[in-house]
This record gives C-alpha cells, structure tokens and sequence, in this order.
C-alpha cells in the first residue's frame, strides 16, 4: 500500500470509527515473577540477523465485524515480511468473530487465505466465537472455514483432538535449531481437551512448548483464578456459564503447565483494561514459563492493526518482544510493548 493511500485509508476508517463506536461490543471480556523483564530502549529494537519471528494477531472481532481491511492488512504485513523477519509462524488467540455469523468468518477466512502456502499458522475459538457470541454452548460456524482440511496439507500440522475440529490443534515445526509445538485450545478448555493436550506435551517431550488459548493470564500480571479471585478479575471464563465446564488460567497452571518439563510459553488475549501482561513462574522441573496477554480491541478502530512479535535471536538466550502496527507502520516502545527476556533454549 503506497503512503499516499494509506493516509487517506487512515483519514477515513477514523471517520468510520465514529460511526460504528457506538454499534461496537468487545467482551470484557513455583515462585512467579510479575514485574516486566529486563525493559528495552525507547527506541524501536533492531531485527537481528539469524533471528527467527512469532507472530500474534490477537482479538480479530472488531475487523471482522467493522474494518475487515485491518485483518487484510495484518496478514499481508506477514506475507511480505516473512523472509525479512525469517517469520515461522503466526498465532490467532480467539475471538476471530464477534457474533460467530457466516460473515464474520468469511471476511477472516479470506484475510487468512493470505498466509495460506506462505506462513502456517494456528488458531483458536475465544468467547465471541461460540453460540450468538456469548459462549453459553460450544456451538461454532468455525469449522465451516476452518477445517483442519485447510491445514492438513502443512508439514508443521500435527493434528486435531476432535475428528473434523479445529478448536483444539497441535503444530511441530523447527526453528532456531530447537524442535517446537504449538498446542493451540479451545475457550475455557474442558476437563477432558486438557487430558489430550497433557498426552500431546508427554509425545514430544523434547520440543519446547508454546500453549495458546483465549483466557489464561489477566491484565493484572496474574493468571485467571476463579477459587480466589472470582469476578474481580473481569470476564473470567467460569463467569460465562459455558456448556461443558471451563479450565481458567491458574487450573491450567496446575492440572497441565506445570507438570511439563517442556513447557516454555503460553500466549492469550481477551482481557481488556489496557490488555497487557506478563509473568514468568518456574515449573516442577524449575524451568521457567513465560506467560504473555496481549489484546488491542479496545484501541481505535477495534485494535488499530497492532500485533505482536516475538523474536528469537540466534544466541539462543534473548528474546525481544515488540510490538508494530502495519497501518500506522510504526512500533510501541512502552515497557509492556517492548521488553526483553532473558532465557535458555
């Protein structure tokens, strides 16, 4: 997109934002470490040579109600930039729809379509994704676009737990010379998808393990925890009284993250305030787990573009988080959209 067009793209989906603000509903939706990691420079951090990316698109719903050229936009900024930052893969955190209608799926299904050959990607079903959007059930128009048919074809697609069903997915790819797995979960996974995810980490124990799902870790740095914290934290996944029972953050913590010698992160979106946080906490195996929320929804125009990019530079230690919006074509440099994590891999 020439800046000429982008200016007046700009100029007029602000024009639009006032107009459609009013019709637009986002859901408010071992020992830990909640302060932030060794914080960046103001300045944007450099791209590393023989690093390789992550790529997160949180919390779609608002393009795929309003700004559907948003998502077009997010997922052709990957498709251009996949080679620049060596880009292994891209993660869709929930709330792809806001009402779980035929439209909304089909405007994300054919912004995605852009990656489809070109990036793999994983997605998963958030709140907004089910029934009329309120998650009373576990019905979804999901499977109607994206089939695991539409993966298959992928060498990194490992499978699926249900026959014919994406909510629940795993992924293997190899990057940085570490083998890795995506288990990406359904909303409020039940009792029974974390049994499955437990037997997908027991298989590839040697993979490093990235675990995504909608609702896990909340905008005050801590996970969800309806036993001790119940609705103070707002739009907790036992608080939708979904079909079939729920697992919130701190249940996942314990019935499966941290059972694993090899989980190494986890990745969620949904919660609004300002739709950050971080926290690190060690596993039975005293390995650290670096949990991540990021969600833009709240921002103008239902999130603007922004997306996150998570680097792993080729010293095999540092990790630089940051934060770019392909509309605006610039970076956020505050200490919760760019920071450093020091690791090992």
């Amino acid at each position: 997109m020439k800046k000429t067009n982008r200016r007046q793209f700009i100029a007029g989906m602000t024009a639009t934002l006032a107009l459609a603000k009013s019709n637009l509903s986002a859901q408010t939706s071992g020992a830990d470490k909640k302060e932030k990691p060794a914080e960046a420079p103001k300045k944007p951090l450099p791209f590393v040579p023989g690093s390789w990316t992550l790529v997160v698109l949180p919390d779609i719903q608002g393009y795929s109600t309003f700004f559907p050229g948003l998502t077009n936009l997010q997922t052709q900024w990957v498709a251009d930039n996949k080679d620049k930052y060596n880009i292994a893969y891209v993660l869709q955190n929930g709330d792809v729809t806001n009402h779980n209608i035929e439209l909304e799926w089909d405007r994300a299904s054919k912004a995605f379509s852009k990656l489809d050959g070109v990036v793999p990607y994983a997605i998963v079903p958030g709140n907004h994704d089910y029934c009329q959007g309120n998650a009373k059930d576990r019905t979804t128009l999901m499977n109607n676009n994206f089939s695991p048919d539409r993966f298959a074809k992928w060498p990194t697609f490992g499978g699926v737990m249900d026959e014919g069903r994406i909510e629940n997915s795993y992924h293997l790819f190899k990057a940085g010379g570490q083998d890795w797995l995506i288990l990406a979960l359904e909303w409020g996974p039940r009792d029974k998808t974390l049994k499955w995810a437990d037997q997908i980490l027991t298989k590839y124990h040697k993979h490093k393990a990235i675990i995504m799902t909608h609702a896990y870790l909340y905008s005050d740095s801590t996970r969800y925890d309806w036993e001790a914290k119940g609705y103070s934290q707002g739009a907790s996944p036992h608080g939708y009284g979904t079909e079939g029972g729920v697992n919130d953050g701190e249940e996942m913590w314990n019935k499966l993250i941290k059972k694993h010698a090899n989980t190494f992160m986890t990745i969620n979106g949904h919660v609004l305030n300002d739709g950050l946080g971080f926290l690190e906490s060690k596993n039975d195996f005293g390995n650290s787990v670096y949990q991540m929320l990021v969600n833009f929804q709240m921002r103008p125009l239902g999130g603007t573009s922004w997306l996150r990019l998570i680097e792993f530079l080729p010293d095999k230690k540092t990790i630089q988080v940051k934060t770019y919006c392909p509309l605006k074509e610039e970076y956020e440099t505050g200490p919760e959209s760019q920071f450093v994590i020091q690791t090992q891999l």
